[in-house]
């Protein structure tokens, strides 16, 4: 599932990333999943700590998570660092040590050389450029880390701010995907968009 930009919910995003956790079913080494950083962000796993900054992030109506949902998805990603060996990175600035959303693999087929990816800013944070930015973070480390040869992200038509990100961050549009061809969970259909390791660019260093 890919973080639209649209109203999110945790209980939705659960069901759809559970479908599709990286490297579930895989016998193949897992990756180590480090600490990323960028100029403005570092990129890391949740702790338990960032439960009050989850429950100020807001919907796209204005009202904040409540604590039994920011908990529900930190159980989550705590469960998916254990099994997977990877899950969600959460976004937080450096300026304030404030966690703003979070980027990550949907899933991982190493066999394949192919991952997907997602991505999540808060609504009260979006417009900075924060979600491309944290989204070339985690494509470097696909490519250079995991070894992939090909990440996918896709969004909803009509989408304009998820596509922007993701053409931001050096990915191309490739065709659309019917709802008859989505997996379990996605019943609409969605704009894929990928990038190939061999055309990315990595950040420069600062």
């Amino acid at each position: 599932m890919n973080f639209f930009f649209q109203d999110w919910s945790l209980a939705r995003f659960l069901r759809n990333r559970i479908a599709g956790s990286a490297y579930r079913g895989e016998a193949q080494p897992r990756p180590e999943m480090r600490v990323l950083e960028t100029k403005r962000l570092v990129l890391r796993k949740f702790q338990q700590d960032d439960l009050k900054d989850l429950v100020r992030w807001q919907k796209d109506s204005g009202a904040a998570y409540t604590e039994s949902e920011a908990q529900g998805f930190l159980d989550f990603c705590f469960r998916e660092y254990v099994r997977c060996g990877i899950g969600p990175w959460g976004i937080r600035l450096r300026e304030t040590g404030t966690v703003i959303g979070s980027c990550s693999f949907c899933y991982i087929h190493p066999n394949r050389k192919c991952g997907e990816v997602n991505y999540y800013v808060a609504p009260q944070y979006r417009g900075q450029g924060i979600a491309p930015e944290a989204l070339g973070a985690v494509l470097e480390f696909g490519f250079a880390d995991v070894g992939l040869a090909r990440i996918e992200a896709r969004c909803p038509p009509g989408n304009a701010s998820s596509e922007r990100v993701m053409q931001k961050a050096g990915m191309n549009f490739e065709r659309m995907i019917s709802s008859s061809e989505e997996p379990k969970g996605r019943s609409k259909s969605s704009k894929l968009y990928t990038i190939l390791q061999r055309h990315f660019k990595p950040r420069p260093s600062e």
